[in-house]
């Protein structure tokens, strides 16, 4: 449909470029929050009406979607506090995934994979630069592995909606690996757009595949 082609467009095409322009060039840091904000809204709006018109399983994705996007403006100004709502939002996530695909083998075997790439990150590769927030790394590190296990396990359906949130969470695991990175090393722009492109594409085919369904 047109009109989903032209919200994926909104968020990548404006709400992107002007949140890496406020942050990064003029320095206007709640201006790009909000922008931020506004490109997860985007596919808020793709689960809403999905939400509203076709399967009412899609309300947990948009509060998955809202909660995401309350975060994505404290992050810019409170790491831990942004988290704390990303966590959430990884828990509806969860509950979503797994009510529209049960869990089979395939989850456990990626929940496995990607917990040891956690735990190999965190505890060996990168354990010096976490430091006393181990404990904080690892609760959070743990939901995202869980979160995106049971949409990489979607795959398993055998379904355009569950390639779609396949891809997301394999992208959305990506994308929170490279702001790992970025949180412990110094970094350059071009990881900020790597991570805020990953980000948005995987809430978006999220999103879209509540339409899918």
């Amino acid at each position: 449909m047109l009109w989903i082609a032209g919200v994926c467009a909104l968020c990548m095409l404006v709400c992107l470029p002007l949140f890496m322009h406020y942050k990064h060039h003029a320095l206007r840091y709640k201006l790009a929050a909000a922008f931020k904000t506004c490109g997860t809204l985007c596919a808020a709006v793709l689960a809403l009406t999905a939400a509203l018109r076709l399967d009412p399983r899609c309300w947990i994705c948009f509060a998955a979607l809202m909660l995401h996007a309350v975060a994505d403006y404290i992050l810019e100004f409170n790491l831990w506090g942004g988290a704390g709502f990303f966590l959430a939002g990884h828990i509806c996530y969860i509950a979503f995934f797994t009510s529209l695909f049960p869990p089979t083998s395939l989850h456990l075997i990626c929940a496995v994979c990607l917990l040891a790439i956690m735990v190999y990150m965190f505890f060996f590769r990168w354990r010096k630069q976490i430091g006393k927030h181990i404990p904080l790394f690892a609760v959070y590190g743990a939901a995202l592995c869980l979160m995106c296990a049971c949409a990489i396990g979607c795959f398993s359906g055998h379904t355009l909606q569950g390639q779609l949130i396949a891809v997301g969470g394999a992208l959305f695991f990506l994308s929170d690996t490279m702001i790992f990175c970025r949180t412990l090393f110094s970094t350059g722009p071009r990881i900020d757009w790597a991570i805020m492109i990953t980000y948005y594409a995987a809430q978006l085919l999220f999103g879209i595949s509540c339409l899918i369904g």
